[in-house]
């Protein structure tokens, strides 16, 4: 451990440092995004941190950034005067910045960390603003924080939509063969009866059938969900079929406690309150590649196993009456 020094006027002058970083981002004027300081977070100031967070939203999408702009000084990793974008805070944009952001004239791109993407004021900016008169600081404050933020919020822009007519039609054909395999799959454990009248049938990012899934016995039932949910702001997509907790409350915690792995499907549980069975990706594949009769059959046997492995969960992950 090096020998410790307490100097007052460093401290002073990242004191200093911050009150012309609240006012440089507070007086940014960008045709793009808002920036607007959240000085009294939390995070804010640490041990090995001092800044400041900070929202940025986008003028004409909507889109927010949460930012954490400031100085690190932790040994092991770069220290200086960044922007940050962590994951944690920014999930619905960060892979979107990490892939799509390009260099820029007034700051360097750091990717060593998994879960922080920082931009960093050049050092020889930094070193040459040290000293220099308050506005001079505010105004090349201002210019890297400007430039980084408009820079991040140009690469969370969502991608624009590309769509044939063709397409189209081959959702309405694959709609249709969701209804035919439901009308037509057996399960050794399950039944099923669709309801064509549930409004929840087609919605913004998944087309299908609800349906109501018993045992052979018909001792309980489930409200599940079988087609195709494409969103580009969920992960997982595919083929799938479902539970929700909503619709489920007396038996979406046995159903739960008991779901298994299986090689008929896979298995997410990543968002509260559902249980997500997707085909697997190279079942994906065959299916792409089979005539239409042998695709019937797949899409079958992927509804089977997993109808089937709903009703073993509800029964091995509670007592059902009968």
């Amino acid at each position: 451990m090096d020998k410790l020094s307490f100097d007052l006027d460093a401290l002073e002058s990242m004191h200093r440092f911050g009150d012309a970083l609240e006012a440089a981002i507070k007086n940014i004027e960008s045709p793009l995004a808002d920036f607007a300081v959240i000085r009294d977070a939390k995070d804010c100031i640490g041990r090995h941190w001092y800044g400041m967070r900070c929202q940025v939203t986008g003028k004409k999408t909507g889109i927010g950034l949460y930012l954490h702009i400031g100085l690190i000084y932790y040994p092991t990793t770069r220290i200086g005067f960044m922007i940050e974008l962590d994951e944690q805070n920014n999930k619905a944009v960060y892979s979107g910045v990490l892939q799509n952001l390009t260099e820029g004239k007034r700051y360097e791109i750091n990717r060593e960390e998994k879960e922080y993407f920082k931009l960093f004021m050049p050092d020889e900016v930094f070193a040459c603003m040290s000293g220099k008169s308050v506005d001079r600081q505010i105004e090349t404050i201002q210019s890297f924080v400007k430039e980084g933020g408009e820079a991040m919020m140009a690469a969370a822009q969502e991608d624009g939509f590309k769509l044939k007519y063709s397409e189209l039609t081959n959702a309405l054909y694959l709609a249709n063969a969701f209804d035919k395999v439901l009308s037509m799959v057996k399960g050794d454990m399950s039944l099923v009866e669709v309801n064509y009248k549930d409004p929840d049938n087609f919605g913004q990012y998944a087309q299908g059938f609800r349906y109501y899934l018993t045992d052979l016995d018909q001792r309980f039932k489930l409200y599940a969900y079988f087609g195709a949910i494409y969103s580009y702001k969920k992960d997982p997509a595919g083929i799938f079929a479902e539970i929700d907790w909503f619709s489920n409350q007396e038996l979406f915690d046995s159903a739960m406690a008991g779901i298994q792995p299986s090689d008929e499907y896979e298995l997410s549980i990543k968002e509260p309150k559902f249980i997500k069975l997707f085909m697997r990706e190279e079942k994906v594949i065959l299916f792409n590649q089979s005539d239409y009769e042998n695709q019937i059959i797949i899409l079958m046997d992927f509804l089977k196993g997993c109808n089937d492995g709903l009703i073993k969960a509800c029964l091995k992950g509670g007592n059902i009456d009968g």
